[in-house]
C-alpha cells in the first residue's frame, strides 16, 4: 500500500503541474486581507472597506469581538468598532479561518463538507485552547494550523474517486496516509505560515519527538485531534497504551475535559448564527 501511495503521489503532483487537477484557491478575500495587513502602513479604513463587502465575515467579526472571551464592556455594532477592537493580528488571523470556512461549505457533498468543518473547527478551537497556555506560541497561529491540517483530505479525494481500480476501503487507506503530503502542497501553494505547513506535513506522527522541551505546533495539533477524536478512534487505537510526548508536553496540568471546555466557548464564534 505505501508503495501504491507513493506512486499516486508522484501521479497527482504531475497532474497538478499539468492543470489536470485544480488545487483549490484561497478565496480572494482571505488573500486581500493578508496582502493588507502584512503592510506595515496598512489602515483600518482599507481593512473594513475590503471585509465590508462580506456581510457574513462582517456579521462574524462583530460577533467575536463581542465575545466574553475579549472582555468588552461594550458592546461592538459596526465593523469599525471590531476591527478597532480586535487588531491587525487578530483580524488577519480571524478573516483567513473564517473565509476559509466558508469555502469549504460550497461543494455538492454537503454531508461530507459538515462533517470536515465541523471536526476542523473543534480541532482548531483545542489548538487555540492548548497553544493558550505556552507563552512561546501564538494561539490564533495555532487555531489556524488546526484548522487547515487535514485540509489535504479534500483535493485529495476527488483524486482517488477518479481511481476507479481502487476499492472503497484502498480509497481510506491512501487518504489516510497520502493527505499530510496534499496538505502541504495545497498550504504551500497558498502561501501559508511556515509553521502551519509543517503542521499539515506531519500531524499524523502520533509519536514524534523533538528535543525543546515545550511543544510547537505540531504538538498542540496532534493532542488537539486526540482531545477530540478521543484514543478509541480507529486512527489512534493503537496508540492508547503508548506515552505520547505531544499529549504530555501540550497539555501541562489542565486536564481533557477543562481544555474541551474552553475550546467551546471559542468554536461557537465560528458556529452558524
Amino acid at each position: 500500500m505505501k508503495e501504491k501511495a507513493v506512486q499516486l503521489l508522484k501521479q497527482l503532483e504531475e497532474d497538478i503541474k499539468a492543470n489536470r487537477l485544480a488545487l483549490p484557491s484561497l478565496p480572494e478575500t482571505a488573500i486581500k486581507v493578508r496582502q493588507l495587513t502584512s503592510d506595515a502602513q496598512c489602515s483600518f479604513v482599507e481593512l473594513e472597506q475590503e471585509i465590508a463587502k462580506d456581510a457574513g465575515i462582517t456579521a462574524r467579526l462583530i460577533k467575536v469581538a463581542n465575545s466574553s472571551a475579549l472582555l468588552r464592556s461594550r458592546k461592538v455594532t459596526t465593523l469599525k468598532q471590531a476591527l478597532s477592537c480586535l487588531g491587525i493580528s487578530l483580524i488577519r488571523s480571524l478573516v483567513t479561518q473564517l473565509v476559509i470556512l466558508q469555502s469549504l461549505q460550497t461543494g455538492t457533498d454537503k454531508a461530507t463538507l459538515r462533517e470536515f468543518v465541523e471536526n476542523s473547527i473543534a480541532v482548531s478551537s483545542l489548538c487555540h485552547s492548548l497553544a493558550s497556555g505556552h507563552r512561546h506560541l501564538d494561539a490564533e497561529q495555532a487555531a489556524l494550523a488546526g484548522l487547515l491540517h487535514d485540509v489535504g483530505r479534500l483535493p485529495l479525494q476527488e483524486f482517488l474517486a477518479k481511481r476507479v481500480e481502487l476499492t472503497a476501503r484502498e480509497r481510506v487507506k491512501l487518504e489516510q496516509m497520502m493527505h499530510p503530503v496534499v496538505g502541504a502542497l495545497l498550504l504551500n501553494e497558498w502561501r501559508m505560515p511556515e509553521e502551519v505547513i509543517v503542521v499539515a506535513r506531519f500531524h499524523e506522527n502520533i509519536m514524534r519527538e523533538t528535543q525543546q522541551p515545550g511543544p510547537d505546533y505540531v504538538d498542540i495539533t496532534i493532542a488537539a485531534n486526540l482531545l477530540h477524536y478521543g484514543l478509541e478512534h480507529p486512527r489512534y487505537q493503537r496508540y492508547k497504551d503508548e506515552v505520547i510526548p505531544a499529549l504530555s508536553k501540550s497539555m501541562q496540568d489542565e486536564d481533557a475535559d477543562h481544555e474541551r471546555e474552553k475550546a467551546q466557548s471559542r468554536a461557537s464564534l465560528f458556529s452558524a448564527g
